[in-house]
């Protein structure tokens, strides 16, 4: 009755919520580092888009998505028809797979990124191709040495999770033209609003001169992690095509709303980049003196090597409020994650960093 591909699979772990904490170790103040999430909140403008539609939840919400595609698409300059929208850029992950990938097909990608690729794979009976990554990047010559007639999409984040690497314009452009023109090959951009280098590559550019789809998402600079709400653009072709596999009413009407009044908040994304670059510039400047190896990162997070167990550290941070993310699920034992928050919250958890190493 059941799959044994289904039944093997380890689910998602997500970070730990604020409230367990509280509730397991008896404490007030704690600070979550873990999931990547806006340290400002929510914009204001969002809120009261929220507030004005929630007596509206009776009815169904718009299953077009029709205004919030509007919206993306000028925001973007793009066509409302080149755009998918979903309830988080990981259930359009979840459509490219159901699209496009059956049993025994392969899906390609790096054995150090987003947790759910392999998992959405394992859950379709296809091979998870993993590719180990050249310094904490993204190997696309050796991505493209790994494609074969079985390869149906193939995913590359960038900025990458959990590293916070990324892919150059021109790395990108050569492994686009280098590979069979059968194959989806899908940009992850989920950090995109943190990016500062200035050779980062302009996917939505390349959407209509080859086979990809660019993923893009609410939940980290707009702040609207807890409604869950992404989208993809990509050709007209592959989005009518995806529609096909989208379910009706998929995104919520209050995530609709808020995220088209979100998009109007120019503010308030500016002072959440702010905020990002100035703590991730702060984080490695505390690492570096603390002789800590770090991967510069392009993201909203720091990828950092401990020195000690990460589950160990982990579990103590957590005694003293602080929430982050270990990385013995990627086999990186002596390494964590942190994410960006307030200044005042990254003063905090280098402190209890600094206490528990002894540095």
């Amino acid at each position: 009755m059941y799959k044994k591909y289904v039944d093997s699979i380890h689910p998602y772990e997500p970070g730990k919520p604020i409230d367990e904490v509280q509730k397991q170790y008896r404490i007030k103040k704690v600070i979550k580092l873990a999931s990547n999430e806006n340290p400002l909140g929510v914009s204001r403008k969002a809120i009261d888009a929220i507030k004005k539609n929630a007596g509206l939840v009776n009815v169904y919400p718009d299953g077009g998505i029709q205004e919030l595609k509007k919206a993306i698409a000028k925001y973007h300059k793009v066509k409302p028809a080149q755009i998918i929208v979903g309830n988080g850029s990981n259930e359009i992950i979840e459509f490219l797979i159901r699209g496009f990938v059956r049993e025994g097909d392969c899906v390609v990608s790096s054995d150090i990124s987003f947790l759910v690729y392999p998992l959405v794979t394992q859950v379709a009976g296809a091979e998870y191709v993993s590719v180990p990554m050249k310094n904490f990047k993204y190997d696309l010559m050796a991505l493209s040495r790994k494609i074969d007639k079985s390869t149906k999409v193939v995913f590359i984040a960038n900025p990458n999770n959990p590293t916070g690497t990324y892919v150059n314009g021109e790395n990108l452009k050569n492994f686009l033209e280098d590979i069979p023109k059968s194959v989806v090959v899908c940009v992850d951009e989920a950090y995109f609003d943190f990016v500062t280098a200035k050779d980062y590559p302009n996917t939505l550019k390349l959407i209509d001169k080859y086979n990809l789809i660019v993923l893009r998402t609410f939940s980290k600079s707009y702040g609207l992690a807890g409604l869950r709400l992404g989208f993809g653009v990509a050709n007209e072709r592959l989005i009518s095509y995806l529609h096909k596999i989208r379910q009706p009413f998929n995104v919520n009407h209050l995530a609709q709303v808020a995220g088209i009044a979100a998009l109007t908040d120019k503010t308030f994304l500016k002072q959440t980049q702010k905020v990002v670059v100035d703590g991730r510039n702060y984080l490695e400047k505390q690492f570096k003196a603390m002789g800590l190896f770090y991967i510069e990162s392009e993201a909203n997070f720091v990828l950092v090597c401990v020195k000690t167990s990460s589950k160990k550290l982990f579990q103590a941070l957590l005694k003293k409020g602080v929430i982050i993310r270990d990385m013995a699920a990627y086999g990186m034992n002596e390494w964590v994650r942190v994410s960006v928050g307030t200044m005042a919250e990254n003063r905090i958890f280098i402190k209890e960093l600094k206490s528990l190493l002894g540095k």
